[in-house]
């Protein structure tokens, strides 16, 4: 049988990547550093880079269950 994707240590690494781009958005908005807010502004793009790739397989995975 094939293993789950978006196990219970998944769903954690996700929620941590969530509070990671929270804290870049909300960094971003209070910063008066230039270098801070392209930083800032470069940790949302991979947290959301990431979050999506998790989010795509979980779906796949869900679907291809469905199949069966």
């Amino acid at each position: 049988m094939k293993s789950k994707f978006y196990t219970e240590q998944k769903h954690k690494e996700t929620m941590n990547a969530v509070d990671m781009l929270k804290g870049s958005i909300n960094r971003m908005c209070v910063t008066d550093d230039i270098n801070e807010l392209n930083d800032r502004f470069t940790s949302a793009i991979l947290d959301l880079v990431v979050l999506y790739t998790v989010n795509r397989k979980k779906l796949k995975e869900r679907f291809s269950q469905n199949d069966f």
